[in-house]
């Protein structure tokens, strides 16, 4: 009677065990259940959209002359370089073709390219003023952010050959990452792209990103921030910066300073600006609370356009706690020693050795083999 009496009190405490046990992976499951929902509702404020590629889309849009930024009437290059280039942009089409079938791509690496527009108003689709190349590398643990400067001189599919953020006008993110690996043999996974209306969003969003503006910027920054107040609304002098030093900068801010083009190494430094301004929107982000992460999403989601789906994207959030510890390094297309700056039809140009910045991406991005 008594062993059967310590039996039953051992299989009662046996039964709260597992009720327990029970009770606690149901609770795991709702926060688990309510964590997903949560992230899936965030992510259908996204604009998802399909990316196919067509040719005859291509062909059909009219090309409008290319925007000439020549205000001292500086002439063409010699005729011989520019044949030398169109020579050379061809050659490196057509060893492309002949060297593999396929692009250079690895399971181990995700490149997603971010496009930064300059669209001001909602009917037109401007160019891709910025243009990074975002690498995840699982096997080396390391992300890299390619530059791709905007005034390279390539071939865009379809249309005649003309700097590549044209691409972008003429066949929006699709024909944008056709032209890069077209031209330059590696593939790209997926895009993610915002204007210059929603970038000013995203940057108040976070709350400001933290930069040291130099002296020399001030009076740059100023005449592209007088600007931006002009079609965002706001008074024209507003948040207009006295003098070089280290500011939290606003989203209108953060954007002038983007922007800056003539001052230091022309479009060269520019994208360090950038480069510099993306970093700082991550640390912003990584320091907001779970509610303050939330609002911002709210925001900066919608603004969003990208090929993502949103089972990749779910992918990629549950990744990202890894990829916080990863080296983060900057490489800038072209490279230093591999680049000419030329005119051509009254436009400023980069002209590149293609085969040389191909590898230097190659081994940046995949690690040298």
């Amino acid at each position: 009677m008594e062993k059967e009496k310590k039996e039953k009190k051992k299989w009662s405490l046996r039964k709260k065990v597992i009720v327990g046990i029970l009770i606690f992976l149901a609770v795991l499951l709702l926060l688990a259940g309510g964590a997903l929902i949560f992230i899936m509702t965030k992510l259908d404020k996204m604009n998802l959209v399909d990316r196919e590629y067509d040719n005859s889309v291509y062909e059909s849009i009219y090309e409008e002359p290319p925007e000439v930024e020549n205000p001292n009437n500086e002439p063409d290059s010699p005729k011989q370089e520019i044949d030398s280039l169109e020579d050379e942009i061809n050659k490196n089409l057509e060893e492309l073709k002949q060297q593999a079938t396929e692009l250079k791509f690895s399971d181990d690496v995700l490149n997603v390219l971010l496009i930064g527009t300059d669209a001001r108003t909602s009917d037109y689709r401007g160019r891709s003023d910025s243009m990074i190349l975002v690498s995840i590398n699982k096997k080396t643990e390391e992300i890299v952010m390619t530059s791709i400067m905007r005034d390279i001189y390539l071939s865009i599919p379809g249309k005649y050959n003309n700097r590549i953020n044209a691409a972008y006008a003429f066949g929006g993110a699709d024909l944008l990452i056709q032209t890069i690996e077209q031209n330059f043999g590696i593939r790209i996974d997926k895009f993610v792209q915002v204007d210059f209306t929603s970038f000013v969003k995203v940057v108040d969003a976070v709350g400001g990103v933290e930069i040291e503006v130099k002296d020399n910027e001030i009076s740059t920054l100023n005449s592209y921030l007088k600007e931006i107040n002009v079609l965002n609304g706001f008074d024209r002098e507003d948040g207009l910066l006295e003098k070089g030093g280290k500011y939290k900068l606003n989203g209108r801010q953060a954007l002038a300073y983007s922007r800056i083009r003539y001052v230091g190494n022309a479009d060269f430094e520019r994208t360090q600006r950038q480069r510099r301004v993306l970093e700082e929107i991550f640390k912003s982000a990584k320091g907001l609370s779970v509610f303050e992460l939330s609002d911002s999403l709210d925001v900066i989601l919608p603004l969003i356009t990208t090929d993502f789906t949103k089972g990749e994207l779910l992918d990629l959030i549950l990744d990202s706690v890894s990829y916080l510890s990863y080296d983060r390094t900057e490489l800038r297309i072209p490279a230093d020693g591999y680049f000419w700056n030329m005119r051509i039809n009254g436009m400023a140009v980069l002209g590149i050795d293609f085969e040389q910045n191909r590898q230097i991406m190659i081994d940046k991005i995949y690690g040298k083999e």
